[in-house]
């Protein structure tokens, strides 16, 4: 029986078991084409950007 090589080791994909909504599977699929990546790729750089705009508006609120 042969082993499928394809995944490198190093970054092998843990299954996950999430349910997401047609829509956002939908807003997935569109990330993915604009930035030409897979779905794991996608959906960390939105976090990350979310993330990042929330730190921004939680630093700015402090000041206020």
């Amino acid at each position: 029986m042969k082993r499928n090589k394809s995944i490198n080791t190093s970054e092998q994909k843990k299954t996950r078991g999430y349910r997401l909504k047609p829509s956002t599977h939908g807003m997935i699929a569109k990330l993915q084409r604009i930035l030409n990546c897979d779905q794991d790729k996608a959906i960390a750089d939105a976090c990350l950007k979310l993330y990042k705009e929330i730190k921004t508006m939680n630093g700015s609120a402090k000041a206020a």
